[in-house]
């Protein structure tokens, strides 16, 4: 049996952007390319001065072997929905021309659900998958589900709840975007969850369990040829490391202060901040002056770093430490970690909470609790205790056991519950 012709369509490129969606986008093209399947990648991309990718003015450029470009003049918020209906019909037409058997779509935002929509009519005996990363169609904070002004963890969806986070909205317009959100993302006929987290999320506000795999995303082949290190617990238990942004939800506000107590009890401690520079992260969090100031000597600020040298780093450090104070979803630093044989320390909620498990291959942690992050890195700082879990992290989805998923994926006809929708 043939494989089928695939089109991946991502919100962003990684040549562009570093965001774990689009990685995982793009490895997913480039192993379907390798093992000989036809298949494209189309990507959105926003220029400066809204700048059109293409030499000759037109929003769609093509990049690379079986890859495009496409500009995205703008999404409207509460729907999804293009903001210029010329823009997403001449991307369709790029879409539908390919003539791909199924269009693996991996996000909505800046892809668009009106863009969707429009495509399955134009090839209704097409399937329409996507990965689903995020919870955007669930929250309008950014997809967080994190209360606006408490950073609080919202644990359910509801209009009377989402009000209170966006009091300028009504009851009655939140719950026309949710109807909207769902009518527009069942135009799928199946949809891929990387997390049991996510999938749940998703189900209990609206979609069917039936129509939905849990499938981890893929780390690359390039990755997995990488021999996994052995630790040496001696050494590297009490070496600390954090591989982010350093945004809001990251964590590093409850990381530095707890690691600064951390090393008050163990001066032997180290702990580095990859992707980020002292500057960047005082300008989230002026308050973390003092206690830099206290871990001067044990704290390194490493700065950006490149992907393809992400495993020989982690393996460079005793812990990778995830302390994201949101419910995070399936993070490809937890994958990476885990194909580099060091053990995390992580925030016990959501994704991280799924694929890191406490006391057996990694630590937890109370999300945004500075005391209980200090309690795990000392406890994980005694050799003994860093020799047990490392012994017993698993690795990552292997590239035949992700293109198999794949294929079984595609092989479902969903179309009919798609069509009636």
């Amino acid at each position: 049996m043939r494989n089928p012709s695939v089109c991946v369509v991502a919100h962003a490129h990684p040549d562009f952007s570093k965001g774990g969606g689009e990685t995982a986008a793009y490895r997913q093209f480039q192993t379907m390319a390798g093992e000989g399947w036809t298949s494209h990648f189309v990507s959105a991309i926003e220029l400066p001065g809204g700048q059109s990718p293409s030499d000759r003015g037109e929003m769609v450029a093509r990049y690379g072997e079986g890859e495009f470009l496409y500009a995205v003049g703008g999404m409207e918020e509460d729907r999804l929905w293009w903001r210029s209906a010329d823009e997403r019909r001449a991307l369709v037409k790029l879409l539908a021309g390919l003539g791909s058997d199924v269009y693996h779509f991996h996000h909505y935002w800046r892809v668009g659900l009106d863009l969707v929509a429009e495509l399955a009519e134009a090839r209704p005996d097409a399937r329409m998958i996507v990965t689903l990363h995020e919870m955007l169609a669930i929250c309008s904070h950014h997809g967080q589900m994190i209360r606006t002004r408490s950073r609080e963890l919202c644990r359910k969806e509801t209009a009377q709840r989402c009000l209170t986070c966006f009091p300028e909205q009504t009851l009655e317009r939140l719950r026309l975007r949710k109807a909207m959100m769902i009518a527009g993302i069942r135009r799928f006929d199946h949809f891929v969850y990387p997390s049991h987290f996510i999938a749940e999320r998703y189900r209990a506000w609206g979609l069917s369990p039936d129509q939905g795999t849990v499938l981890e995303n893929y780390l690359g082949d390039d990755l997995l040829a990488l021999p996994r290190r052995a630790r040496d617990s001696g050494r590297m238990a009490g070496r600390f490391a954090f591989f982010g942004q350093p945004t809001e939800f990251k964590g590093l506000d409850v990381l530095i202060p707890a690691f600064a107590i951390a090393l008050a009890e163990d001066p032997t401690l180290g702990l580095m901040i990859y992707g980020a520079t002292e500057q960047e992260t005082l300008r989230f969090f002026p308050q973390l002056d003092r206690p830099i100031a206290a871990a001067r000597d044990r704290i390194t600020f490493a700065g950006r770093y490149d992907s393809s040298d992400v495993l020989a780093l982690m393996a460079s450090v005793g812990w990778v430490v995830m302390p994201s104070i949101w419910w995070e979803n399936s993070p490809v630093v937890i994958q990476e970690a885990r194909r580099a044989g060091t053990p995390l320390m992580v925030s016990g909620i959501g994704g991280m909470a799924e694929k890191v498990l406490d006391g057996i291959d990694g630590l937890h942690f109370r999300a945004g609790s500075v005391p209980d992050l200090t309690r795990a890195m000392l406890e994980g700082a005694v050799p003994e205790n860093h020799a047990r879990l490392s012994s017993s992290l698993r690795d990552v989805i292997g590239r035949e056991e992700f293109l198999d998923s794949l294929r079984a994926v595609y092989a479902q006809d969903g179309r009919t519950a798609r069509r009636a929708a």
